[in-house]
């Protein structure tokens, strides 16, 4: 329609792909995007009104687990292909993403 804006998207980086874990286990369902073209893990989470939020990290070396485990009470994250029935650790899923269109910036 006119008149209508654009949907905003806001990327936000974070310093490392284990903050973005700690992040997405705080979600009722946690899972992180994985993009091995582009070398990222994002975790898209909506905002105010019609603005977005992507939150990003860039991973060093190809992500090959199914699973991130984050200990939350010793704020650890380790990866394996199983869940881990360990307390106070929660999974988060590792979705392999095929294609997307999140306006990642490139690497500087």
């Amino acid at each position: 329609m006119a008149g209508e804006r654009v949907p905003r998207v806001v990327a936000v980086e974070l310093q490392s792909p284990e903050d973005l874990f700690r992040l997405a286990s705080l979600l009722p369902a946690p899972f992180v995007n994985y993009s091995a073209e582009d070398g990222v893990i994002f975790l898209p989470l909506g905002g105010l009104g019609r603005a977005g939020t992507v939150y990003f990290a860039r991973v060093g070396s190809e992500l090959r687990s199914r699973f991130a485990h984050v200990n939350r009470l010793k704020g650890t994250v380790s990866f394996g292909d199983e869940a881990s029935l360990e307390p106070n650790v929660v999974n988060v899923e590792v979705l392999r993403v095929k294609s997307h269109n999140v306006p990642i910036p490139r690497s500087k």
